[in-house]
């Protein structure tokens, strides 16, 4: 029986704060939007506009704070600094690539070596047998 009474008091709990949470809503929102009427219609009878903004006739006045040289001449330092890393990045892999090159041309070399040796052997070996046949 407490559960049955303890869930209806939830039940309407949570009703009454739906409720509760609607009206509030409702209210405000009509007050907001009372309060933009009010302001949009401050503006609309305003004859004295006449299309310029209250400081734009200042601004031919004004002085503006110019860039500086030392941004420029970072920017031109670090940018002749990214080049000259990238130049020698570029020297250390064509370094590396013909070093790898010559160890493979020497491999080779020495690969077309053996198998010249291998083959000189292999003539011989078959000139012989040839001969013995022959005899």
């Amino acid at each position: 029986m407490a559960k049955k009474n303890f869930g209806k008091f939830l039940a309407l709990a949570t009703i009454s704060g739906a409720v509760a949470a609607g009206v509030s809503y409702f209210l405000k929102y009509r007050s907001f939007h009372a309060e933009l009427d009010d302001d949009f219609h401050d503006f609309e009878g305003d004859e004295s506009f006449d299309g310029t903004l209250p400081h734009e006739g200042e601004s031919s006045i004004r002085n503006y704070v110019p860039l500086g040289e030392k941004k420029e001449e970072t920017l031109k330092e670090t940018a002749e600094e990214a080049v000259e890393a990238a130049a020698q990045k570029a020297k250390d892999v064509a370094e590396k690539a013909k070093e790898a090159l010559a160890q493979t041309a020497e491999e080779a070399k020495e690969a077309a070596a053996e198998v010249k040796e291998d083959l000189s052997d292999s003539i011989k070996k078959a000139a012989t047998t040839i001969e013995e046949d022959i005899e």
